[in-house]
Protein backbone atom coordinates (compact mmCIF):
# COMPACT_ATOMS: atom_id res chain seq x y z
CA UNK A 1 0.00 0.00 0.00
CA UNK A 2 1.51 3.27 -0.95
CA UNK A 3 2.43 5.81 2.09
CA UNK A 4 0.59 8.93 2.06
CA UNK A 5 2.95 11.68 2.12
CA UNK A 6 2.44 14.01 5.26
CA UNK A 7 2.86 17.70 4.55
CA UNK A 8 2.69 20.46 7.20
CA UNK A 9 2.21 24.29 5.63
CA UNK A 10 1.18 27.29 7.72
CA UNK A 11 -1.36 29.29 7.48
CA UNK A 12 0.35 32.26 5.50
CA UNK A 13 0.10 30.32 2.50
CA UNK A 14 -3.90 29.92 3.13
CA UNK A 15 -6.36 30.94 0.08
CA UNK A 16 -9.68 31.08 0.74
CA UNK A 17 -11.72 30.04 -2.14
CA UNK A 18 -14.87 31.45 -2.28
CA UNK A 19 -15.85 31.19 -5.56
CA UNK A 20 -17.56 27.59 -4.86
CA UNK A 21 -21.19 27.58 -4.13
CA UNK A 22 -20.38 24.48 -2.13
CA UNK A 23 -18.72 25.71 1.11
CA UNK A 24 -15.28 26.73 2.12
CA UNK A 25 -12.49 24.32 0.73
CA UNK A 26 -8.89 25.05 2.46
CA UNK A 27 -6.72 25.73 -0.13
CA UNK A 28 -3.26 26.32 -0.08
CA UNK A 29 -0.45 27.61 -2.45
CA UNK A 30 3.18 27.08 -2.17
CA UNK A 31 5.79 26.97 -4.78
CA UNK A 32 3.43 26.74 -7.58
CA UNK A 33 1.41 23.90 -5.89
CA UNK A 34 -1.50 23.73 -4.61
CA UNK A 35 -2.54 21.95 -1.45
CA UNK A 36 -6.64 21.03 -0.12
CA UNK A 37 -7.92 20.00 2.87
CA UNK A 38 -11.29 18.12 2.85
CA UNK A 39 -13.93 19.63 4.03
CA UNK A 40 -16.74 17.30 3.90
CA UNK A 41 -14.86 14.28 3.61
CA UNK A 42 -13.87 12.65 0.62
CA UNK A 43 -13.02 15.43 -1.78
CA UNK A 44 -9.21 13.98 -1.50
CA UNK A 45 -10.14 10.79 -2.79
CA UNK A 46 -12.88 11.93 -5.43
CA UNK A 47 -9.71 14.33 -6.84
CA UNK A 48 -7.20 11.07 -7.10
CA UNK A 49 -9.54 8.50 -8.39
CA UNK A 50 -11.15 11.36 -11.19
CA UNK A 51 -7.42 12.33 -12.14
CA UNK A 52 -6.37 8.64 -12.12
CA UNK A 53 -9.52 7.63 -14.51
CA UNK A 54 -8.70 10.81 -16.89
CA UNK A 55 -4.90 9.43 -16.52
CA UNK A 56 -6.17 6.28 -18.33
CA UNK A 57 -7.73 7.88 -21.31
CA UNK A 58 -5.66 9.23 -24.72
CA UNK A 59 -5.71 13.02 -23.24
CA UNK A 60 -2.77 15.05 -23.24
CA UNK A 61 -1.26 15.72 -19.96
CA UNK A 62 -1.90 19.40 -19.79
CA UNK A 63 -5.64 19.20 -20.62
CA UNK A 64 -6.36 17.75 -17.16
CA UNK A 65 -5.04 18.49 -13.80
CA UNK A 66 -3.52 15.33 -11.50
CA UNK A 67 -4.14 15.17 -7.71
CA UNK A 68 -2.57 13.24 -5.47
CA UNK A 69 -3.65 12.08 -1.90
CA UNK A 70 -1.50 13.34 1.30
CA UNK A 71 -1.87 14.03 4.35
CA UNK A 72 -2.20 17.81 5.02
CA UNK A 73 -1.91 19.41 8.31
CA UNK A 74 -2.60 15.63 9.93
CA UNK A 75 -5.86 15.72 7.93
CA UNK A 76 -6.61 14.39 4.35
CA UNK A 77 -6.11 16.55 1.69
CA UNK A 78 -4.89 16.25 -1.40
CA UNK A 79 -2.26 18.46 -3.39
CA UNK A 80 -1.44 19.52 -7.59
CA UNK A 81 0.88 21.16 -9.69
CA UNK A 82 -0.25 24.84 -10.29
CA UNK A 83 -1.61 24.64 -14.22
CA UNK A 84 -0.85 28.00 -14.93
CA UNK A 85 2.71 29.01 -16.38
CA UNK A 86 4.12 31.47 -14.09
CA UNK A 87 6.55 32.54 -17.07
CA UNK A 88 4.05 33.55 -19.19
CA UNK A 89 2.24 35.77 -16.73
CA UNK A 90 -0.77 33.23 -17.01
CA UNK A 91 -4.30 33.76 -15.36
CA UNK A 92 -7.11 31.11 -15.29
CA UNK A 93 -10.61 33.28 -15.90
CA UNK A 94 -13.52 31.67 -15.51
CA UNK A 95 -16.31 31.64 -17.61
CA UNK A 96 -18.44 33.71 -15.03
CA UNK A 97 -15.84 35.96 -14.74
CA UNK A 98 -15.39 36.13 -18.39
CA UNK A 99 -19.22 36.62 -18.53
CA UNK A 100 -19.00 39.12 -15.98
CA UNK A 101 -16.33 41.29 -16.72
CA UNK A 102 -18.20 42.14 -20.04
CA UNK A 103 -21.93 42.23 -19.39
CA UNK A 104 -21.75 42.41 -15.40
CA UNK A 105 -24.20 39.71 -15.36
CA UNK A 106 -24.17 36.26 -14.15
CA UNK A 107 -23.86 33.95 -16.49
CA UNK A 108 -25.65 30.88 -14.48
CA UNK A 109 -28.94 33.37 -13.92
CA UNK A 110 -29.15 34.20 -17.52
CA UNK A 111 -28.43 30.73 -18.76
CA UNK A 112 -30.98 29.22 -15.92
CA UNK A 113 -34.41 30.87 -17.88
CA UNK A 114 -32.79 28.69 -21.33
CA UNK A 115 -33.28 25.31 -22.22
CA UNK A 116 -30.40 23.30 -21.07
CA UNK A 117 -29.36 22.52 -24.97
CA UNK A 118 -30.08 26.72 -25.39
CA UNK A 119 -27.99 27.10 -22.94
CA UNK A 120 -24.75 25.49 -23.79
CA UNK A 121 -24.97 26.69 -27.28
CA UNK A 122 -25.56 30.25 -25.85
CA UNK A 123 -22.09 29.70 -23.96
CA UNK A 124 -20.31 28.18 -26.98
CA UNK A 125 -20.85 31.21 -29.11
CA UNK A 126 -20.35 33.31 -26.08
CA UNK A 127 -16.61 32.53 -25.25
CA UNK A 128 -15.96 32.15 -29.08
CA UNK A 129 -16.94 35.47 -29.43
CA UNK A 130 -14.54 36.88 -26.66
CA UNK A 131 -11.42 34.58 -26.92
CA UNK A 132 -12.15 32.75 -30.66
CA UNK A 133 -12.19 29.63 -28.67
CA UNK A 134 -14.38 26.12 -29.91
CA UNK A 135 -14.99 25.25 -26.38
CA UNK A 136 -17.30 22.57 -27.81
CA UNK A 137 -14.65 19.48 -26.81
CA UNK A 138 -13.65 21.02 -23.71
CA UNK A 139 -17.67 20.97 -22.47
CA UNK A 140 -17.89 17.31 -24.48
CA UNK A 141 -14.53 15.77 -22.45
CA UNK A 142 -16.14 17.70 -19.28
CA UNK A 143 -19.73 16.49 -19.55
CA UNK A 144 -17.89 12.58 -20.44
CA UNK A 145 -16.15 12.56 -17.22
CA UNK A 146 -18.52 13.91 -14.66
CA UNK A 147 -21.47 11.76 -15.91
CA UNK A 148 -19.28 9.13 -14.54
CA UNK A 149 -17.94 10.89 -11.41
CA UNK A 150 -21.04 12.67 -11.13
CA UNK A 151 -19.90 16.42 -10.19
CA UNK A 152 -22.57 17.91 -8.55
CA UNK A 153 -20.37 21.40 -8.06
CA UNK A 154 -19.82 21.70 -12.19
CA UNK A 155 -20.22 25.41 -11.88
CA UNK A 156 -19.19 28.38 -14.16
CA UNK A 157 -16.50 29.02 -11.84
CA UNK A 158 -14.90 25.36 -12.26
CA UNK A 159 -14.41 26.16 -16.21
CA UNK A 160 -12.75 28.59 -17.57
CA UNK A 161 -10.06 29.88 -20.10
CA UNK A 162 -6.51 30.67 -19.82
CA UNK A 163 -4.69 34.31 -20.66
CA UNK A 164 -1.22 34.90 -20.96
CA UNK A 165 -2.23 39.02 -22.03
CA UNK A 166 -2.90 38.24 -25.29
CA UNK A 167 -3.64 34.53 -26.27
CA UNK A 168 -6.21 32.43 -25.09
CA UNK A 169 -6.56 28.66 -24.19
CA UNK A 170 -8.81 26.31 -22.87
CA UNK A 171 -7.96 25.35 -19.15
CA UNK A 172 -7.36 21.65 -18.23
CA UNK A 173 -10.50 19.93 -16.11
CA UNK A 174 -10.04 20.21 -12.71
CA UNK A 175 -11.62 20.55 -9.22
CA UNK A 176 -13.28 16.95 -9.26
CA UNK A 177 -13.64 17.02 -5.37
CA UNK A 178 -17.51 17.33 -5.04
CA UNK A 179 -18.55 13.71 -6.86
CA UNK A 180 -18.39 10.24 -6.06
CA UNK A 181 -21.20 11.41 -3.13
CA UNK A 182 -19.07 13.76 -1.69
CA UNK A 183 -20.98 15.74 0.15
CA UNK A 184 -24.47 13.72 0.01
CA UNK A 185 -25.62 12.35 3.06
CA UNK A 186 -25.03 8.36 2.89
CA UNK A 187 -23.52 5.57 5.10
CA UNK A 188 -21.04 3.11 4.33
CA UNK A 189 -22.68 0.20 4.36
CA UNK A 190 -25.66 1.04 2.09
CA UNK A 191 -26.63 -1.61 -0.83
CA UNK A 192 -26.40 -1.30 -4.47
CA UNK A 193 -29.84 -0.64 -4.85
CA UNK A 194 -30.24 2.39 -1.93
CA UNK A 195 -27.05 3.48 -3.99
CA UNK A 196 -28.83 3.69 -7.26
CA UNK A 197 -31.76 5.09 -5.64
CA UNK A 198 -29.75 8.04 -4.45
CA UNK A 199 -27.66 8.15 -7.50
CA UNK A 200 -31.51 9.08 -9.39
CA UNK A 201 -31.58 12.27 -6.89
CA UNK A 202 -28.28 14.07 -7.83
CA UNK A 203 -28.42 17.10 -10.01
CA UNK A 204 -25.35 18.24 -12.61
CA UNK A 205 -24.76 22.01 -12.77
CA UNK A 206 -24.33 25.03 -15.05
CA UNK A 207 -27.13 23.32 -17.91
CA UNK A 208 -28.83 20.44 -17.52
CA UNK A 209 -29.38 18.98 -13.79
CA UNK A 210 -29.15 15.72 -15.79
CA UNK A 211 -25.48 14.52 -16.70
CA UNK A 212 -26.15 12.01 -19.09
CA UNK A 213 -28.42 14.76 -20.96
CA UNK A 214 -25.48 16.88 -20.90
CA UNK A 215 -23.22 14.18 -22.08
CA UNK A 216 -26.05 13.51 -25.04
CA UNK A 217 -26.15 16.48 -26.18
CA UNK A 218 -22.38 16.90 -27.41
CA UNK A 219 -21.12 13.06 -27.37
CA UNK A 220 -20.42 13.70 -30.81
CA UNK A 221 -17.64 16.19 -30.05
CA UNK A 222 -15.73 13.68 -27.43
CA UNK A 223 -12.25 12.88 -28.16
CA UNK A 224 -12.18 11.01 -24.98
CA UNK A 225 -10.93 7.38 -25.21
CA UNK A 226 -11.20 5.53 -21.93
CA UNK A 227 -9.12 2.46 -21.68
CA UNK A 228 -11.09 0.39 -19.59
CA UNK A 229 -8.89 -2.63 -18.49
CA UNK A 230 -6.25 -0.58 -17.58
CA UNK A 231 -8.14 1.69 -15.10
CA UNK A 232 -9.65 -1.56 -13.55
CA UNK A 233 -6.15 -2.73 -13.38
CA UNK A 234 -4.79 0.25 -11.56
CA UNK A 235 -7.79 0.49 -9.15
CA UNK A 236 -7.09 -2.87 -8.01
CA UNK A 237 -3.76 -1.22 -6.29
CA UNK A 238 -6.89 1.61 -4.82
CA UNK A 239 -7.51 0.93 -1.22
CA UNK A 240 -11.38 0.44 -0.68
CA UNK A 241 -13.28 3.84 -0.27
CA UNK A 242 -16.74 4.21 -0.93
CA UNK A 243 -15.99 6.58 -3.48
CA UNK A 244 -14.27 3.99 -5.00
CA UNK A 245 -17.09 1.50 -5.18
CA UNK A 246 -18.96 4.59 -6.46
CA UNK A 247 -16.65 4.79 -9.18
CA UNK A 248 -16.75 1.17 -10.12
CA UNK A 249 -20.44 0.80 -9.95
CA UNK A 250 -20.87 3.54 -12.52
CA UNK A 251 -17.84 2.20 -14.46
CA UNK A 252 -20.08 -1.47 -14.45
CA UNK A 253 -23.30 0.69 -15.47
CA UNK A 254 -22.21 2.91 -18.36
CA UNK A 255 -19.69 0.33 -19.95
CA UNK A 256 -21.71 -2.65 -19.46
Amino acid sequence: MKILKEIIIDDKYLVRDKSSSDGVQDKFYKEGIWYKSDYYGGEAEAEYLSSLLLSCTNLEKKTYVLYEKCELNQSKGCFSTDFLDASQKEEFVTFYRLYFNIYGKDLAAVTSRMDYDDAIEYVIKFVKEVTDLDIRCYLANTFYLDRIILNTDRHFNNMGIIFDGENYREAPIFDNGKSLFVGETYEEDMSDSEIQAKIRKLYAKAFSPSFQMNYNYLKEDTDIALNLELLKEKLKEVPESFQKRILIMQLSKIFA
